[in-house]
């Protein structure tokens, strides 16, 4: 795999693309499934229903409201939701390979991560028009504790593991 120096990152560090590409695909995959999981078990489930609906709002953020009423809305708001992940987790991997303190203290780098990217996810549903307040503090906590500790954190996790069996 190619290492190439980046400019404005730590003097001296090489950032090989091809494995934070790797560890991105697999870290966002992994927080994908994760968060998913979780949402389907505390939000969906008590509600009966099923996880596509929640893939369908993910879809309304790039089709519109029109998505709610597309039979195909599902499969492209996992697509959607599986390449978001992807490229949250492979931004992580960048950091990771630029900042090994973050590979050393995963644990509250990872949490840390799900919270930066809880606020900026909510930033971006805002400029699209998309965004809903929580209906309650509960929701607004589980919310809270999707991103930080089924997203940032296996994707933390993931790529602790990884880096570690790294060849140097």
């Amino acid at each position: 795999m190619e290492e190439v120096e980046c400019s404005g990152t730590m003097r001296g560090t090489t950032v090989s693309w091809g494995r934070v590409a790797i560890q991105g695909v697999v870290a966002g995959l992994v927080g994908a499934a994760l968060i998913d999981g979780y949402l389907w078990a505390t939000t969906l489930l008590p509600q009966h229903a099923g996880i596509a609906s929640l893939w369908r709002w993910i879809a309304s953020a790039v089709l519109g409201k029109s998505a709610f009423g597309n039979p195909s809305a599902a499969a492209i708001g996992a697509l959607v939701h599986g390449l978001v992940s992807i490229g949250w987790a492979a931004g992580y991997a960048y950091i990771a390979a630029t900042r090994p303190a973050t590979t050393h203290r995963w644990l509250v780098a990872g949490i840390v991560y799900g919270l930066i990217v809880y606020v900026i996810m909510q930033a971006i549903l805002l400029a699209d028009n998309n965004f809903t307040f929580p209906p309650n503090p509960n929701a607004f906590v589980n919310a809270v504790l999707a991103h930080t500790i089924f997203f940032g954190l296996p994707v933390a996790l993931v790529l602790h593991v990884m880096r570690s069996r790294q060849p140097a």
